[in-house]
């Protein structure tokens, strides 16, 4: 895909500008894994002012493939007991946090009316592929078990996520078909990962990290993720490989000024020839990321609502 000549979103921008400018005010780039998560955690209530409002949030654990997982549940002040939303962070499989998706969280919640968890997954590079999968099909089974706790149906999940989460996302929906798992009735997937190739026209347009996520990063997460003995084009992991019949309506966000745009295009060919039904939007002023910046980035929160109008959409059909 050749690159074209879009300008990016002054607000955008001046968002990234800001968040490389908390980090120098906590001590600069961290040199560590540990230290980049817990840096992570410090920064995100700053992105998470200002945030829709919703009833209440509430952190407790649940059981997971491998242990308990931390979740967090974001309860609308008005519910829709219809559906259930569950929410994967973005972090290349290492990185992110919980705290990392609150503002995007709470918008769902607030916009849906359907409760929102969001799952502390295993990360890599410590639990490579499968372990987040696993962790995330567990979690779908809580939410099935747990309808009533929940106050709503734990068995219409809408699975989301940013960068590598809207990977898992989509890796999980077909894992649970492959399996014969029940699946997620709709997928949200924002600014993903989807194939291994890192020579696409994205990645040489801004693979030096001008606006967040560098071609590195990436190399390095997939170095992390995927273990020795696995092939990086497993279509668990990297789905453009993948047979997609039979997915769930699915929402495709792209971010004109990220690594992985071409990765989103990419994916929604392949969507459209195994006809799944999607909804793609090319958000031609946002880069990677852009979910977590909304509270600076007007155009970031209308990017969120129609991703939110389209799991409103999913619940109503799916009722049908």
């Amino acid at each position: 895909m050749s690159v074209l000549n879009f300008s990016i979103d002054p607000q955008m921008l001046a968002a990234i500008d800001k968040h490389k400018e908390l980090q120098q005010m906590d001590g600069g780039l961290p040199t560590s894994l540990t230290e980049n998560r817990a840096q992570q955690d410090r920064l995100a209530p700053y992105w998470s002012d200002g945030a829709p409002t919703v009833a209440s949030v509430t952190d407790c654990t649940i059981p997971g493939a491998a242990g308990d997982m931390a979740i967090r549940i974001y309860r609308p002040v008005v519910v829709d007991p219809s559906a259930i939303i569950l929410f994967l962070h973005g972090g290349g499989w290492a990185r992110g946090t919980i705290s990392t998706g609150d503002w995007a969280c709470r918008a769902f919640a607030a916009e849906t009316g359907f409760p929102v968890i969001s799952l502390a997954y295993a990360l890599a590079p410590e639990n490579p592929f499968p372990a987040a999968v696993n962790d995330i099909r567990s979690a779908m089974n809580w939410c099935a078990e747990n309808t009533g706790a929940l106050g709503a149906n734990g068995e219409r999940v809408i699975l989301t996520g940013t960068s590598a989460g809207a990977n898992l996302s989509i890796g999980v929906a077909l894992a649970r078909r492959d399996l014969g798992e029940s699946e997620p009735i709709g997928l949200g997937l924002l600014f993903g990962v989807f194939g291994h190739n890192l020579e696409t026209d994205s990645y040489k347009a801004y693979g030096r990290g001008q606006y967040g996520l560098s071609y590195a990063r990436m190399k390095q997460y997939f170095e992390w993720y995927v273990p020795e003995d696995v092939s990086p084009r497993h279509p668990w992991i990297s789905p453009v490989n993948a047979d997609l019949s039979a997915l769930p309506p699915t929402f495709v966000g792209i971010a004109e000024f990220d690594v992985l745009r071409d990765d989103s295009f990419l994916l929604a060919g392949r969507l459209a020839a195994a006809k799944v039904p999607q909804t793609v939007r090319h958000y031609e002023g946002l880069a990677h990321g852009y979910a977590m910046f909304a509270r600076g980035v007007p155009a970031a929160r209308d990017a969120l609502s129609e991703t939110a109008d389209f799991f409103r959409t999913v619940a109503r059909t799916a009722c049908t």
